[in-house]
């Protein structure tokens, strides 16, 4: 039996570089809103900035913020920020939506936005990945990989 332990296999790295942060009411301002990949929502209230939601999406920046807008975003009191994330991938390897969700996935579970409801305890993507964040990526660290988590 030739069973691979969990480290054992090349680790892949996804990198994200960050932009923003943009006041909510101004996004559509700026050309990155067009584009897809992985997102961050602030709150800043007096002093205190906190990640408050990480999501991602195939479609536009834009569309996915503003359907948050109207279904919860209006909620909140502060004012809200948000970084857009554009994913790369090492040389030979390609954008798929598995990967889009691992990054979510570990992403959410390493930071624990309390808007978060999925992959908030458990991560539910695959083993070896490594996440390099560049750019203005705020309260997120710069390296979060899955062998970063507490596996059960």
């Amino acid at each position: 039996m030739n069973k691979k332990l969990r480290g054992e296999q090349g680790v892949e790295e996804i990198t994200i570089t960050w932009h923003g942060p943009y006041k909510l009411q101004n996004i559509d301002k700026y050309y990155i809103v067009n584009k897809t990949g992985i997102y961050a929502i602030y709150r800043v209230f007096g002093n205190n900035e906190t990640l408050q939601y990480i999501g991602k999406t195939e479609r536009s920046f834009v569309n996915r913020i503003n359907e948050h807008a109207k279904e919860w975003l209006h909620l909140y009191r502060g004012q809200l920020y948000v970084r857009f994330g554009v994913l790369s991938f090492e040389p030979g390897k390609k954008f798929s939506s598995k990967k889009l969700d691992d990054v979510e996935s570990l992403l959410i579970t390493y930071c624990k936005p309390p808007e978060n409801t999925s992959n908030y305890k458990y991560y539910s993507g695959r083993e070896n990945i490594k996440i390099v964040n560049n750019g203005r990526h705020g309260l997120i660290p710069k390296i979060i990989s899955t062998d970063m988590l507490e596996w059960c």
